[in-house]
């Protein structure tokens, strides 16, 4: 029966079960330029009007669904296509159509298989089509495997975050690999300074590897007491208080967070443990705290608590749109803080605010 046939390949190697469909003249071929040149150098009698550029992807769509009727179609992708490859937008696309999904081992096992290092633990992010920010929902992964598009390259993600990591990006350490499965694969490795200054060639993909280990490494995932965070002559929000703070915030598991005022940072270090995938931003003037702030999210090895030294409403005009907001200090400036917040609303928000004074 015609069918679509989606399968994997890893680098220049295609499978001799999938030979067959090639000598078949009946059979479509879908692929990129690059597969198509394998191809070509494997079965030289191949038909060129069999092949479908896979790009465009709305007119290789259109192409298939005319040109389909009665013949199977073998779509050859690289790695897995059911892991960040076509397969669910085929699904989507031919939501009656017969598919047979063929894997192959995927760049992220090829990588990791490489470099020596388990990948069971690992997460992994894609950022092929996406902005280079989505990476920030990451930055408290120990080890990350990064699916790259030409934009979003090696050297420029690791300029990035560099950039956002500050005096923290050192301890990384990142390992590229190129042209993986091909005669012309290569695998650089180096610390953020050295790929940064890199040039790679597509398609690539790498893996990012925090060696900082956190002074603490307590089991308790929420409940830090008074005496678990640093802080000065007791101020710090207080055990109860915070409990009942974060549970009226509501996270989900990504988004941004504002901690205005963040004082010691019991709040923010708090949540970015809690829920490891958010952005959160720990709003404070006071170099004490500051400080304070600083040491917590080292002890806890906090990456996604972002710090900004400075005063609201001036220093959340930078700030990425909040889903979550916690005004714990406001200096007396509550109402501009709202009025500031209010003429940036896009949609649903949580606010919290905790208060001593009747005045507040």
């Amino acid at each position: 029966m015609p069918q679509f046939i989606v399968a994997g390949i890893n680098g220049g190697r295609i499978p001799s079960s999938l030979h067959g469909l090639f000598e078949d003249d009946t059979c479509l071929v879908v692929c990129s330029k690059s597969h198509f040149q394998t191809v070509t150098e494997q079965f030289s009698r191949f038909n060129h009007k069999r092949w479908i550029p896979i790009v465009p992807l709305k007119c290789c769509f259109d192409t298939v669904a005319g040109a389909s009727k009665g013949r199977t179609v073998l779509f050859l992708l690289s790695g897995d296509p059911l892991f960040f490859g076509l397969g669910r937008r085929l699904k989507q696309q031919f939501p009656g159509k017969e598919i047979t999904f063929i894997p192959a081992i995927s760049y992220m096992q090829s990588c990791f298989a490489h470099v020596g290092i388990n990948w069971d633990d690992a997460d992994f992010v894609s950022l092929h089509g996406r902005p280079l920010a989505t990476i920030d929902r990451q930055l408290s992964s120990k080890k990350l495997f990064i699916y790259t598009d030409p934009d979003n390259s090696p050297d420029v993600i690791a300029a990035y975050l560099k950039s956002k990591l500050g005096n923290e990006s050192g301890t990384y350490t990142v390992h590229v690999g190129e042209r993986i499965g091909t005669n012309y694969q290569r695998f650089v490795s180096g610390n953020l300074d050295e790929i940064a200054s890199g040039s790679f060639v597509q398609p690539n993909a790498m893996i990012l590897v925090d060696t900082h280990e956190p002074e603490k490494k307590s089991g308790v995932r929420f409940g830090l007491s008074e005496n678990d965070i640093e802080h000065s002559r007791g101020l710090i929000t207080k055990n109860e208080v915070r409990a009942a703070v974060i549970h009226r915030l509501q996270f989900s598991d990504t988004g941004v967070f504002w901690d205005i005022g963040a004082g010691s940072g019991s709040i923010s270090i708090e949540c970015a443990r809690l829920f490891p995938s958010i952005s959160v931003y720990a709003i404070e003037k006071n170099t004490e705290q500051l400080t304070n702030i600083r040491n917590n999210k080292s002890v806890y090895g906090c990456r996604n608590v972002h710090i900004i030294d400075g005063q609201a409403p001036e220093r959340l005009v930078d700030l990425p749109n909040p889903d979550r907001i916690f005004i714990g200090g406001s200096a007396g400036r509550l109402e501009d803080i709202l009025e500031n917040i209010t003429d940036r609303l896009t949609g649903p928000i949580h606010i919290v605010a905790t208060a001593v004074l009747d005045s507040t």
